[in-house]
């Protein structure tokens, strides 16, 4: 009986774990403005000098 409070309790403390990452994560991703072509390609286009 032990074991099977111990497990559920962990599975609870994982799950909310989990769900917090997940939470932060989309709350990060809604607030970082998308990058401009220029931004993401800069480097890539930057002629390279001989």
């Amino acid at each position: 009986m032990r074991s099977l409070i111990f497990g559920a309790l962990l599975l609870a403390a994982g799950s909310l774990l989990f769900h917090s990452l997940i939470s932060a994560s989309l709350a990060a991703a809604r607030e970082d403005k998308p990058a401009t072509f220029a931004e993401r390609f800069a480097p890539v286009l930057k002629p390279t000098q001989n």
